[in-house]
């Protein structure tokens, strides 16, 4: 079953406004706002017209392509380029959190996955309940964080 991220209201207006600033101006052949400051040879409206399309792809792509299935006794993470995959067999603890460093999540909205001996993921499904109650399906003997509240 595949379960996208959770995207929080603050996050979907950063990243749009930066997906719309990237792309707009090198479409609309409108000079970008500020200054760049790139070396002489990359100031060319070519190149500033492919590192904003290629910026606002990417952001897109992570926009677009996050979220999480859980198929064969597997948790497959896509986000943007970053791939993982845990065995639910090796998932110790799940913990609430909102810790606001890198994860392949769009919200900080967030459960962190304890796996493996010290190996931690982030992750903010939009069906949390459901995400979890699926993986306690497969590995009964997952420790609930008491800040967890499912039922």
């Amino acid at each position: 079953m595949y379960f996208p991220s959770k995207k929080d209201l603050w996050l979907t207006v950063i990243i749009w406004t930066i997906i719309l600033v990237c792309i707009i101006p090198p479409i609309l052949h409108i000079d970008p706002i500020g200054v760049f400051m790139l070396p002489t040879i990359l100031d060319k409206e070519p190149i500033k017209s492919i590192l904003m399309v290629g910026c606002g792809l990417f952001l897109s792509w992570l926009w677009f392509g996050t979220g999480y299935k859980i198929q064969d006794s597997k948790i497959r993470i896509k986000s943007g380029p970053y791939r993982k995959t845990i065995n639910i067999k090796e998932i110790r603890k799940i913990r609430q959190t909102k810790n606001p460093f890198t994860a392949p999540a769009l919200s900080m909205d967030r459960i962190e996955i304890y796996f493996g001996q010290f190996e931690m993921v982030a992750l903010s499904p939009k069906n949390k309940k459901e995400f979890i109650h699926l993986l306690l399906k497969e590995n009964p003997h997952i420790q609930l964080d008491p800040s967890l509240i499912i039922d």
